[in-house]
């Protein structure tokens, strides 16, 4: 039955059209021959893979600048689970327990032993990896490979841009609304405003397309390693009987976000469900582990959602105090505050733009390596004119600013600090965005400076995503839930 509904988009378009198998590039290297490192392992020039080409279409308050001064708590880190099961949330710029130190230090060695190399999204990936393979470095290494090849593929012929998708966008299927109250970007997905002629025409690429830019730009402008790096998605389906659900559509979203952009939700809403579809979710509730419990929340009335949301976060049939949203594009993101429950509507005091004082590198993170200090662990890539910014808002720098100001390098690295990494610093600022096409170098702002010695150890950097596991850490075998 479920092959049958998803005949109607038709689930081979949702794969790049160019579905050449893409060869690894040759290893990137330095002056000098030696190799480029990040997270323990060997990197590869990366094509660009997101452009926002109109810089109006970065909304405002992509990330606010409360994210930098909150303080994550319990299970917003770790979250613990009835049955004894744990899994990690918060995973970049955040130390690592000592089991899962070790276990990235075998997938790493392993990785070396084999002579591979990855992207550096990829690289940044590896503790996610971990955990689809339950603790296994061969299996983690598979996934990897194969997340690999669809990044490869699908951003061959270019970055996905705010053109491309900005028409599509139109129709409200995809969107940001605001963020959770620990400011976990919340994404909407209205499943009755998927347009009928993409079922005619079998183009559920388009509803992947918006959906790998609205990721695509979330991890770029509006997540922070060690506070924010998870979202939250509510999942709409008001209008739409047990016959009307789209399935084949939604098991594509589950599919980009389970594969390829793996851990990144936090919780599932389902709401606005029609009395027949209610009936299946009394019943599937009944059958859901503690973990699947928590990630996939079915909610009977929509204004549960204020216990994780201020309610001008929400729009008015979401449960919120919002007036339904028109225009989905740039995202109609509001400032805070964001405490759960709070009617006080929007702070016209905030101050908006806050996405502008951290680097490219800054908003992918770092994995925590036991030979670097605990500053250069903990530390965000701020950029030059961060501080700045902050003192003439009237705003205090964040701890990590604080310390590269009076250190004399408030360009993001102490200069007492992994001085192999510091004159690399700004070239790795752009590498996963502006990494030229050609194999074996860095061009364009990827550049790296001449005279480095080896191996070349770049801004040790890392996307942020839950998910480092060990036999009994991450029990829950990979599925659609993980």
């Amino acid at each position: 039955a479920l092959r049958g509904i998803r005949s109607r988009l038709g689930s081979a378009a949702a794969e790049p059209k160019n579905t050449k198998k893409t060869s690894f590039c040759a290893r990137p290297m330095a002056e000098g021959g030696a190799e480029l490192m990040m997270n323990g392992f060997r990197i590869m020039p990366e094509k660009p893979c997101l452009e926002v080409k109109d810089e109006k279409n970065i909304a405002p308050f992509s990330l606010p600048v409360e994210a930098f001064s909150f303080k994550p708590q319990g299970d917003a880190i770790i979250t613990q689970f009835k049955n004894g099961d744990r899994e990690r949330k918060i995973h970049c710029n955040i130390e690592l327990e000592e089991q899962e130190l070790d276990q990235l230090s075998k997938l790493q060695e392993a990785v070396r032993q084999q002579g591979l190399q990855f992207l550096p999204s990829i690289a940044a990936m590896a503790t996610r990896y971990l955990s689809r393979a339950r603790g296994d470095p061969t299996k983690a290494i598979k996934l990897m490979q194969a997340t690999q090849e669809w990044r490869l593929s699908y951003f061959q012929k270019g970055p996905i841009s705010d053109s491309d998708v900005a028409e599509d966008m139109k129709h409200g299927i995809v969107y940001f609304s605001g963020r959770d109250s620990a400011l976990r970007p919340a994404i909407i997905i209205r499943a009755i405003r998927i347009p009928q002629q993409w079922y005619k025409e079998k183009r559920v690429d388009k509803l992947i397309n918006i959906l790998i830019f609205s990721m695509e730009y979330m991890m770029r402008y509006m997540l922070l390693p060690g506070t924010i790096e998870n979202n939250v998605l509510i999942v709409d389906l008001k209008g739409l009987s047990w016959t009307q659900v789209p399935l084949s559509a939604l098991s594509e979203v589950y599919k980009v976000m389970s594969h390829h952009y793996s851990g990144r939700v936090f919780r599932f809403y389902i709401c606005n469900l029609s009395a027949g579809l209610s009936l299946i979710a009394s019943a599937a509730k009944n059958i859901l582990t503690d973990r699947q419990k928590q990630k996939l929340v079915f909610l009977d009335d929509v204004k549960d959602l204020r216990k994780d949301f201020a309610l001008h976060q929400l729009e008015e049939d979401l449960g919120g105090s919002r007036p339904s949203i028109k225009e989905f594009f740039p995202f109609p993101l509001q400032a805070g505050p964001f405490s759960s429950g709070c009617d006080k509507g929007v702070d016209a005091a905030a101050v908006p733009e806050a996405h502008t004082v951290l680097t490219k590198k800054g908003f992918m993170g770092r994995l925590w390596d036991g030979k670097m200090s605990r500053s250069a662990n903990l530390r965000l890539d701020f950029a030059p004119e961060a501080a700045d910014w902050f003192q003439s808002k009237g705003l205090p720098l964040p701890a990590g600013l604080q310390q590269q100001v009076e250190g004399g390098s408030p360009s993001g690295v102490p200069a007492d600090e992994n001085p192999k990494e510091e004159g690399l610093n700004a070239g790795i600022d752009n590498v996963n965005e502006s990494v030229s096409n050609n194999a074996g170098s860095l061009g364009r702002e990827g550049e790296v400076d001449k005279g480095a010695a080896q191996p070349v150890v770049i801004a040790e950097a890392a996307y942020q995503d839950e998910a480092v596991q060990q036999r009994g850490f991450f029990s829950c075998t990979s599925c659609w839930c993980s």
